[in-house]
């Protein structure tokens, strides 16, 4: 996983998600979304989100996931093809696969 100048808790939230503690991952990411100000702070709330999908999934609740997953690609629309590493339009459809085709969970290589 590359740092380049990520915040420290954002490079937690991928490692956290990467080994499926959604709920975990969700909470570092809050922190740090908590203390943002400026415009990356819709990307951090569409992380948050996604996060959250995948808590409902493995809880067995999916149903709870639909309108978090509408909710993130809401945040995510005014960010461009790859943002801090991630592809969020690639995230928001491998989600997508896991919530109603019961895919894999997806994992994220900063790129």
């Amino acid at each position: 996983m590359k740092s380049l100048t990520y915040p420290s808790e954002y490079l937690e939230f991928v490692r956290l998600f990467n080994a499926e503690k959604f709920f975990e991952a969700h909470e570092v990411l809050e922190v740090l979304w908590r203390r943002e100000r400026g415009p990356v702070r819709d990307y951090y709330h569409g992380l948050i989100q996604i996060a959250a999908v995948f808590v409902h999934i493995q809880k067995g609740t999916p149903e709870g996931g639909k309108q978090l997953l509408s909710t993130a690609a809401g945040y995510f629309k005014n960010y461009p093809s790859v943002f801090m590493g991630i592809d969020p339009e690639r995230l928001l459809e491998e989600t997508r696969g896991s919530l109603f085709a019961g895919n894999p969970i997806p994992k994220i290589d900063l790129a």
